[in-house]
């Protein structure tokens, strides 16, 4: 690979759990979460972050970052049909969290708002098992989608697609890779999320597999890491981000290296703040 990784410093996901003290309790969100806490005036919430778009769309970080977002287009590009332009029809956000509460997603929130806007992509989907009730309200008026189920990260890239994934567990990427491991569909995926050198760095490869097993298999076979460099004014916000593509150049062709791929199956000590299917299903009855 000719891409050279570089690491930046890990940080861990932001979640609802991160939010509460750790119990030994299923990892499930409050049901009671608006009743207990202050209700959210949304078209408040919406006038404020209106600014702090403004803001954004000023700031080096978020012009520097549209950049590297830009020449990660050029390199999946190479090899294309001549004349074949990479023009991502689709964003899709998980794991962004309370953004109403919580600085660092009220922040990463803006920048999304201002990439769907910066790149002219129409279809934005969110997902978070988080969300509150005001949140899915003020993403509704802002013309976003947000998912009904939880689909665990297995979401098809059937279009050219950024992934923001910002500080997820690694089950949930690793999701996205087996949903879409064939070079037919990686090379729709443009994912920003935690660095993959930087992860492979923070464990043995033995213990990494035990929830990273693809990503360990595409970052050493076919992915090209673009670090979004953190000079952002607010601390802890973008740190340990980079830009993932999957150029089909890159791949590997070696057939064995597709074939019977299995879904991945994790212990509950390996899944990290990842809310499942089936308890995010239980909460939605309850």
């Amino acid at each position: 690979m000719s891409e050279e990784f570089n690491p930046v410093t890990r940080k861990k996901w932001i979640s609802y759990n991160s939010l509460s003290k750790k119990s030994n309790k299923p990892k499930t969100p409050e049901k009671t979460l608006e009743k207990a806490d202050p209700p959210v005036d949304v078209d408040k919430f919406l006038m404020r972050l209106d600014v702090l778009r403004d803001r954004m769309e000023e700031c080096e970080y978020f012009t520097e970052a549209m950049a590297t977002l830009k020449e990660s287009f050029l390199k999946l590009q190479y090899g294309e049909v001549i004349g074949t332009k990479i023009v991502p029809n689709r964003l899709v956000c998980f794991g962004l969290g309370q953004f109403t509460r919580n600085y660092q997603a009220l922040h990463q929130l803006a920048f999304v708002l201002c990439t769907l806007e910066f790149l002219d992509i129409d279809e934005a989907i969110f997902f978070d098992p988080a969300f509150s009730k005001s949140e899915i309200e003020a993403l509704e008026k802002l013309s976003c989608k947000v998912m009904k189920e939880n689909c665990e990260g297995k979401f098809k890239a059937d279009v050219y697609t950024i992934f923001y994934m910002p500080h997820c567990p690694n089950c949930l990427t690793n999701n996205l890779l087996w949903k879409n491991w064939s070079p037919e569909l990686l090379k729709h995926v443009i994912l920003i999320n935690n660095s993959f050198e930087s992860l492979s760095c923070s464990k043995p490869d033995r213990l990494l597999r035990l929830d990273a097993n693809y990503i360990m298999d595409i970052m050493y076979d076919g992915g090209v890491e673009m670090p979004l460099e953190d000079d952002y004014t607010v601390q802890n916000v973008f740190n340990d981000l980079s830009v993932h593509v999957f150029p089909p150049s890159h791949l590997s062709k070696k057939p064995e290296f597709w074939a019977n791929k299995q879904e991945p199956k994790y212990n509950e000590t390996d899944t990290g703040d990842m809310i499942s299917a089936e308890e995010f299903a239980k909460l939605s009855i309850a």
